[in-house]
């Protein structure tokens, strides 16, 4: 009488071995030998609960067919998922991104080689690389993504939002690295550390790169401006974002307010003697 664990090796040579479950009745079967893989994939192709499964477990190989292309073999199609998440994990991608059967199926019927998946994989960090480094670092401060994220992103954005765990949109995955270069510019502009929400709230009012710079521009070169004199009221960096962007209408009036009772007192010989304090600081696209 065979054994289960005969049972189970040769289904592994077969690339089977799930089947086990369904098929364990072999053992007691005294004409099947459990160690003829021949006998046994005879026995499985008359089995319709078997082959009902094998559809099931490599369902990769109907989206190949309907291709026009040959169903891979268990064996081979079982190596390609292995190189497909080897891949993966050599080059650190995020766990759960592309390492799931469905994924993988895709990639099958797509007749996707593991030298294709990989380079891929490849293009994509590059594309994550190339990338500025403060705006990097804002993605990894605001909200914890990480370069294998983006590469990620770049493979797949869908995908790859569903995995982040952010929102599950590639629109407003768009979205947080436009608030990560906006926080950049302020950063590198005007030494400013934008927290996520007024980050996102800018990219939301629309406002690109390009505006980011020219605004914290105006807010690192006037900031003779902000330092209160005796008897001002401090304008705070919330405030100075929120008033230069047009974000916030009473910090704007603030600023404005203060840019002229500056201005009066270096007219009137007050001493506010800098070129910058007399600079135009209005909302930015104005």
């Amino acid at each position: 009488m065979s054994s289960p664990a005969e049972l189970q090796k040769t289904l592994d040579g077969l690339g089977l071995g799930f089947l086990f479950p369904i098929l364990s009745r072999i053992v007691t079967d005294p004409s099947i030998d459990s160690n003829d893989e021949d006998a046994v994939a005879k026995y499985i192709e008359a089995d319709t609960t078997s082959q009902d499964a094998i559809k099931k477990r490599f369902i990769g190989n109907e989206g190949r067919v309907k291709a026009g292309l040959q169903p891979l073999p268990p064996k081979e199609y079982i190596q390609a998922e292995q190189s497909y998440t080897q891949a993966l994990k050599n080059n650190g991608l995020p766990q759960g991104f592309y390492d799931q059967p469905g994924d993988l199926q895709k990639l099958i019927a797509g007749n996707v080689s593991a030298i294709e998946f990989n380079n891929r994989i490849q293009q994509g960090y590059m594309a994550a690389k190339s990338a500025p480094q403060s705006v990097k670092d804002q993605l990894l401060n605001l909200y914890g993504i990480t370069d294998q994220d983006l590469a990620a992103y770049f493979l797949d954005p869908t995908k790859a939002t569903d995995v982040i765990g952010r929102d599950k949109n590639s629109t407003l995955f768009s979205r947080q690295i436009q608030a990560a270069q906006i926080s950049a510019q302020g950063q590198t502009q005007a030494g400013i550390q934008l927290g996520m929400g007024t980050a996102e709230e800018l990219a939301a009012q629309g406002i690109t790169a390009a505006e980011a710079q020219q605004g914290f521009q105006q807010i690192g070169t006037t900031q003779e401006l902000y330092n209160p004199l005796q008897g001002e009221q401090v304008i705070t960096q919330e405030q100075q974002v929120a008033g230069t962007f047009g974000t916030n209408a009473e910090a704007r009036k603030a600023i404005t307010a203060r840019k002229r009772s500056r201005q009066a007192a270096f007219e009137t010989g007050g001493g506010f003697a800098t070129t910058q304090g007399a600079s135009a600081l209005g909302t930015v696209g104005q």
